[in-house]
């Protein structure tokens, strides 16, 4: 059976406008008559499915979120959710860790959690993945967040410098190397990832499904994501969208062989290498790569 991970984006709204995030959020989410066009394409097309609530902010459209989870559960193999904080419950986190869903909860070196109810989260680190995202311009701050999030417990840290729109310079890169020496002596009583920006691929036959009911082939959000920037180029842009769209999920006609048949991987992996090299600093996320490769 094939194995499928599908970014469901049930909203390009956003309720945060991070500082490090030049994405070009919109007006837009799916419907519940959308939602069941994609459940019974689910239900219809067998396979091992992932679903990932991804961009804009998941937890705007909860109400949807919980239907269609409800709606698909028996189709779908496994559920995750990149969320902030902001919008975070005891019921919200309640439904999520009574149907599995794995949280990734990203948090960044900026307002030292000030408004971040760690009371609430504490009870629920089981099911929460934490993406420490690194802002450049606030490393000063990263060991004292870094250290809050050991202090609570929690085991699965992604350890994130931020990405495409923040620029990074000698001095900060500098920094980055020193911080992450400190964090890798922990990394024996926490499980420490690293979100490399080269080299790695997805096993899974990976699409988006955006707002406008569309599947586009991608890799990891990479792509897709170029494309939401704000800073990129409108023909590079047009390039990511024309080479990475596929079907309309409201073609009478669609069936998942069909989307199969048109993911062209290597097509895929091409644009993932070669488009970063026009669209933002290169060399120096090859740099960063290096040291969280090389361990700093």
């Amino acid at each position: 059976m094939d194995k499928i991970l599908i970014e469901l984006i049930l909203t390009n709204k956003c309720n945060k406008r991070c500082e490090y995030c030049d994405l070009d959020f919109q007006n837009k989410s799916l419907s519940f008559d959308e939602l069941d066009i994609f459940i019974n394409f689910i239900k219809k097309n067998k396979a091992n499915y992932t679903i990932n609530f991804f961009w804009g902010e998941p937890l705007l459209e909860f109400e949807k979120l919980k239907y269609f989870v409800n709606e698909s559960k028996n189709n779908v193999s496994k559920f995750s959710i990149w969320t902030n904080w902001v919008l975070l419950t005891k019921e919200k986190l309640d439904f999520l860790r009574d149907n599995n869903i794995e949280i990734y909860l990203s948090i960044d070196n900026i307002s030292l959690w000030k408004d971040l109810d760690l009371e609430l989260i504490k009870d629920y680190k089981e099911i929460i993945n934490i993406n420490f995202i690194n802002d450049p311009d606030y490393l000063d701050n990263s060991l004292l967040v870094f250290e809050k999030i050991i202090d609570l417990w929690f085991k699965n840290i992604a350890f994130m410098p931020a990405f495409n729109t923040k620029k990074w310079n000698i001095k900060t890169l500098w920094n980055l190397k020193q911080i992450y020496s400190k964090i890798i002596t922990q990394s024996s009583i926490i499980n420490l990832s690293t979100y490399t920006y080269f080299n790695w691929v997805s096993i899974d036959k990976q699409f988006i499904l955006d707002t406008d009911m569309i599947l586009y082939s991608d890799l990891d959000s990479l792509l897709w994501l170029q494309k939401q920037y704000k800073n990129i180029d409108l023909n590079l842009k047009k390039s990511i969208n024309d080479k990475t769209k596929i079907l309309s999920l409201l073609s009478d006609d669609i069936t998942l062989e069909k989307v199969i048949n048109i993911y062209n991987i290597d097509e895929i992996l091409k644009l993932v290498f070669e488009i970063p090299k026009q669209s933002w600093d290169y060399i120096n996320y090859k740099v960063i790569d290096n040291i969280l490769k090389n361990g700093a």
